[in-house]
């Protein structure tokens, strides 16, 4: 199974650097759609046999400007973002000043993360739910060419969960609209390329 995964396009939030996880459900900002526009014009989505996409409406939005207005979209909640508890919807910035063990030097969250946030969904869980999409994927289309438009951690465990045993710190977040290729098999998954941009 050939699986393409593209990352939404950017939102207000992203622009302000504010945490979006599943809680939070914006549009496409102006300048993200715009972007969005001008990457599709570089993408075939005639190679696709099936196109899932996340149900938050910056995911749809994306996966619709990709593959056009005929074809279908099936939308899974098993690939919606990380849920962030408390810390969604809030100021990255502010928060990297008051816990900055719970991220990284590039500002992603770590996984110190639960020793400050209420609520916030276990990576176990998380890593649990895409399996099971992923699982129920191979099951529909070994040997077929899938697109998934997904979120920035969704499409890092995507990748860890076949190359890392779930380890997502080994995988930098991809751009908006950015792309990844995996090709995955019964025994394993291999990474194509990750973080392809097309404009």
């Amino acid at each position: 199974m050939r699986v393409v995964i593209l990352r939404h396009g950017t939102t207000e939030l992203n622009k302000q650097g504010m945490i979006q996880g599943s809680s939070v459900d914006p549009d496409l900002s102006k300048e993200g759609r715009a972007y969005a526009e001008k990457a599709a014009r570089n993408f075939d989505p005639s190679q696709f046999d099936a196109v899932y996409a996340s149900p938050l409406k910056r995911a749809q939005e994306t996966a619709r400007i990709f593959v056009g207005d005929k074809t279908p979209i099936k939308t899974d909640k098993r690939i919606e973002e990380l849920n962030y508890g408390s810390w969604d919807g809030k100021s990255s910035f502010e928060y990297r000043k008051k816990y900055p063990d719970a991220f990284n030097k590039k500002g992603l969250i770590t996984d110190n993360i639960y020793k400050y946030a209420s609520n916030v969904e276990k990576r176990e869980d998380f890593r649990r739910r895409i399996a099971s999409f992923f699982d129920d994927l191979y099951q529909k289309h070994a040997n077929d060419t899938v697109l998934v438009v997904c979120h920035g951690v969704v499409s890092r465990m995507i990748c860890a969960h076949f190359l890392t045993n779930g380890d997502i710190k080994h995988f930098d977040q991809m751009q908006n609209c950015g792309l990844a290729e995996l090709d995955i098999n019964q025994e394993f998954g291999t990474l194509v390329y990750y973080n392809r941009v097309l404009a």
